[in-house]
């Protein structure tokens, strides 16, 4: 099968063709979701620490006894909260990265959003 022009021959970014190019974005994206669960992410809201994986899913939470009170049980619960939501924040920066780093160099693709 004969390729439109540009997309077999040609450079982009310096290195092999445009095909190349997505066949080898194609394959690191597959791979995407394992590398994020193999990172560490950590986040420290003084009382409360947690450890998160690249994908946002929550590895361990710790929480000093001293912010431990039964009279103030919301002080704990924002905390808490607030240790999930910027966990969450991170992981989702993270992705944003490595997805930039897979597609950069690459034309914009219809339909994918990246």
């Amino acid at each position: 099968m004969k390729l439109p022009k540009g997309l077999g021959g040609g450079t982009l970014g310096g290195g092999g063709g445009l095909m190349a190019n997505v066949q080898n974005a194609m394959a690191r994206a597959q791979n995407l979701e394992q590398e994020l669960e193999t990172e560490t992410l950590n986040v420290d809201k003084g009382p409360v620490k947690a450890t998160f994986d690249g994908t946002g899913r929550i590895k361990s939470i710790k929480i000093d006894k001293s912010v431990v009170d039964p009279e103030d049980i919301e002080a704990l619960e924002d905390l808490v909260i607030g240790v999930m939501r910027d966990g969450f924040e991170k992981a989702v920066e993270l992705r944003a990265d490595r997805v930039g780093e897979i597609t950069k160099g690459l034309p914009p693709i219809p339909g994918l959003g990246l």
